[in-house]
């Protein structure tokens, strides 16, 4: 059984009991990420208001309370708790202690600690919190009235309190492709360092754009602005993904690939960057194959009704 990862961040949110105050500080977020990509609101999806309304006045009870909203193009949910925001990143919690590969100045990379660096940039934060799903979602932390505090001090030893400071070296044997073990601490803070030094890289290799996220949708591409309009720019040589400014970006497909948008019209490409669909109207959508002989995800192309690998070879049950 696999354990989630959550991304933690702090807010200022007092209660989530308290109606006003806590609407206020979730439009104020969503206002924020908003700005971030442009004013484009597409980039921000499924804002969920839920509030559970006892019939009695003097009830305690204050379940069902949910404010939340998704940002497709890191594949992420973000939920608002009371004194921090909880994110989910749609990864394994083991994922964030085994690098992949390694960047430019021989330091590990890992692919579920990119993705919340990237969030952390859309929120416009430093540092953040990571943990398991138990410190998280599926722990006993009241989350309406709950504080940052609370969160950082939560669990049922000392030792499940304590909140480690992340080293992605503490993690391999100067190899990232050499984990040392899965016996992971539950809770670690990150200042992603690493990630803010190759952020100032490219920011002034690229001096007339804007980098917005970085290897995201697309590895060694960033999402970058110049002019007002948003390209997908390769961070080697500058070259722009498409022939023309991209108007939005979908990457929630469980890793089968990601949506490219020219106005209405948008295609499917593959994580290697293979165009997999011609542009045109219509959703996508993903699910598991059920075929014996063929493990892994499943396009599907509203448009045209067809089924696909992420290799782009048609898929019939």
């Amino acid at each position: 059984m696999s354990i989630d990862l959550s991304l933690i961040v702090p807010n200022k949110c007092r209660s989530l009991r308290d109606k006003g105050h806590a609407k206020q500080c979730f439009d104020e977020m969503i206002e924020h990420v908003i700005k971030y990509f442009g004013g484009r609101k597409q980039f921000v999806t499924g804002i969920t208001i839920k509030r559970y309304e006892s019939p009695d006045e003097e009830s305690d009870i204050f379940e069902d309370i949910e404010y939340s909203f998704e940002i497709p193009i890191l594949s992420t949910t973000v939920f608002m708790r009371s004194g921090y925001w909880e994110i989910w990143i749609n990864s394994k919690y083991s994922a964030y202690f085994h690098p992949y590969s390694i960047d430019k100045n021989g330091l590990p990379r890992i692919w579920s600690r990119e993705i919340c660096f990237n969030v952390l940039l859309v929120f416009g934060c430093k540092e953040g919190w990571i943990c398991d799903e138990y410190h998280s979602w599926n722990s006993n932390i009241d989350y309406t009235i709950s504080t940052f505090e609370d969160w950082k001090t939560y669990g049922e030893t000392s030792k499940d309190c304590t909140i480690y400071e992340f080293n992605v070296m503490d993690f391999t044997n100067g190899d990232p492709y050499n984990t040392i073990g899965t016996n992971f601490k539950c809770k670690f803070h990150d200042c992603y360092d690493e990630y803010h030094t190759m952020l100032d890289t490219y920011k002034r290799k690229f001096p007339k754009y804007s980098v917005l996220l970085i290897h995201a949708p697309l590895q060694g591409y960033a999402l970058a602005s110049k002019d007002g309009e948003f390209f997908l720019l390769n961070l080697e040589t500058e070259e722009h993904f498409t022939e023309f400014p991209i108007d939005n970006c979908r990457f929630d497909f469980n890793g089968a690939g990601f949506q490219i948008f020219r106005g209405e019209e948008s295609a499917f490409f593959n994580n290697q960057g293979k165009q997999l669909t011609d542009f045109r109207m219509g959703n996508f959508s993903w699910k598991w194959a059920n075929q014996k002989h063929f493990l892994g995800q499943i396009i599907i192309d509203h448009a045209t009704g067809k089924h696909f690998t992420t290799n782009g070879t048609l898929y019939v049950e």
